[in-house]
């Protein structure tokens, strides 16, 4: 598992977190299932998400893509 998955499955919690709403509340939001949104979480399950993905969970989170700063060395 690289470690730009497990930074994004924590940027994510962290963000879903900060916002105050359940995995399920982003979910509904995002248009996709829960448990999609746990597999996100969770740095020990890889899954590759397309742009397309991430933004829509910015998006549900109130974020653009833009917010999000990834360094170079992570």
């Amino acid at each position: 598992m690289s470690s730009t998955q497990q930074n994004w499955s924590a940027i994510l919690r962290e963000l879903r977190t900060q916002a105050g709403i359940s995995q399920a509340e982003l979910a509904y939001r995002a248009s996709m299932s829960q448990r999609t949104v746990a597999e996100y979480e969770n740095a020990n399950v890889p899954r590759q998400l397309s742009i397309y993905k991430v933004e829509t969970i910015l998006a549900a989170l109130g974020y653009e893509l833009d917010a999000i700063k990834v360094d170079d060395d992570v």
